[in-house]
């Protein structure tokens, strides 16, 4: 994204509501740099932030938690245990969601042998 992306830019780019990114400067997970008319011109710096909060909330962690991390950019050990805990949680759902996939794939192969079952008696029958 060039410098001095526009807010429809930002919303696009990150797939955020407006709503969302006014939202998130207004709590003050970051500051957005404005022009003369007091328009919004985001530049990288606040790009990389808006990147990190969208990983992060995919990640699963709370807003109160994002605020904490970008208030105690020093608290390394603090940082760690949350972001172990939530790696530690989205490999319980990927491992949860490998034996939901295991689970269709076994019901499509059944159903596909019972419909290929039918299929045969149908030609029986003619």
């Amino acid at each position: 994204m060039k410098k001095g992306s526009g807010i429809k830019e930002v919303s696009q780019k990150y797939n955020l509501s407006v709503y969302t990114i006014r939202y998130y400067e207004k709590i003050g997970l970051y500051k957005v740099p404005r022009n003369e008319n007091g328009i919004r011109v985001f530049d990288g710096d606040t790009l990389l932030r808006i990147n990190a909060i969208v990983y992060y909330r995919r990640a699963g962690i709370s807003i109160k938690q994002i605020q904490q991390i970008f208030r105690t950019p020093t608290q390394d050990k603090e940082h760690i245990k949350i972001f172990l805990q939530t790696k530690e949680k989205l490999l319980k759902q990927l491992d949860d969601l490998e034996k939901t996939i295991n689970f269709l794939d076994y019901k499509i192969s059944y159903h596909e042998k019972e419909l290929s079952k039918k299929d045969s008696k149908e030609m029986d029958i003619n």
